[in-house]
């Protein structure tokens, strides 16, 4: 597995202590660390407690969070970000993890992979834990902008890679996301990628509102990057409110079953970036130590559902 240690909101140590403790936890897991060069110095002062299946790629640079997408393209193929995707098409990872910017992440995915047919855009999903069943949403963030053929092209990405990523799942159900379940609801665009999903093949089922991303209605739920990102933020959040609530009122003491609710959102942690010739995954950027090591534990049990599917 390759790692980029170097992107991310959070300090790059949380970063590495993460895949340390994943490292020693998980000997059978072999990990390309990229780092740049200053965190590489400091690195060398703890090259005594790096186990026998960490080993260290260094590059010249690093992309920062708030860097243009388009400009670490032309200007940074030599980052840590595109290195560690690099080394999947050179097969000597098969996955990588990075906490990075987003819009550099896809463009390099892009630069260095390829496209699945006939995506265009490869779209960030994640399995969201709904009750009776999951539910899998893409696109999460890796494209704010949709055509209508984008949309009919995203729900055939989900439709594919849902039964991987879902056990037992056979002839997904997929719903498109919206202001409403009324065929008359949304703009333009949405309503035209509903018009070309009725008509295809796919076990389409129309719109879905976001009451159903979490009820198990639906196998796949779609939307563009700029809704799906804003969406699971909002839940994150909420989730974050809970908790500060329940360590200020101890709700799990008096409400029947919130002992066996899990309010951790960092277990969740690591969206896979679908559409492309190999795994590429995205944690948070904000993540600190215990997501980034869930997102670390998350990857390598794609990298196993992946190669049981092939």
């Amino acid at each position: 597995m390759a790692v980029d240690l170097m992107g991310g909101d959070t300090p790059v140590e949380d970063r590495f202590n993460a895949v340390l403790k994943f490292a020693r936890k998980n000997p059978a897991v072999d990990l390309l660390v990229f780092v740049a060069a200053p965190f590489a110095q400091q690195l060398k002062q703890k090259a005594g407690q790096l186990p026998d299946n960490w080993v260290t790629e260094v590059c010249v640079s690093q992309i920062m969070m708030s860097e243009s997408p388009l400009a670490a393209l032309r200007n940074k193929q030599d980052s840590s970000l595109s290195m560690a995707i690099k080394a999947i098409q050179e097969n000597r990872a098969d996955a990588v993890l990075s906490a990075g910017n987003t819009g550099a992440l896809v463009a390099f995915a892009k630069y260095w992979l390829k496209l699945m047919r006939p995506i265009e855009r490869p779209a960030l999903a994640t399995v969201l834990p709904g009750q009776p069943k999951p539910t899998l949403l893409l696109d999460v963030g890796a494209s704010l902008e949709y055509r209508a053929q984008d949309f009919y092209n995203l729900a055939e990405l989900g439709v594919q890679m849902a039964p991987r990523l879902i056990p037992g799942l056979k002839n997904p159900e997929v719903a498109l996301l919206n202001v409403g379940t009324e065929h008359i609801k949304g703009h333009d665009t949405i309503q035209q990628a509903d018009h070309l999903l009725q008509q295809s093949p796919h076990n389409y089922s129309g719109f879905c509102e976001g009451s159903d991303l979490f009820n198990g209605r639906y196998d796949v739920i779609c939307c563009d990057g700029f809704v799906g990102n804003i969406t699971l933020k909002a839940c994150e959040g909420l989730i974050k409110s809970i908790q500060h609530q329940n360590r200020r009122l101890g709700w799990r003491r008096w409400i029947p079953g919130f002992k066996t609710v899990n309010l951790n959102p960092a277990q969740y942690n690591g969206a896979l970036l679908l559409g492309l010739d190999g795994l590429v995954v995205k944690s948070h950027g904000h993540s600190g130590a215990d997501a980034f090591f869930h997102a670390l534990q998350r990857t390598t049990n794609y990298v196993n559902t992946f190669k049981v599917a092939r």
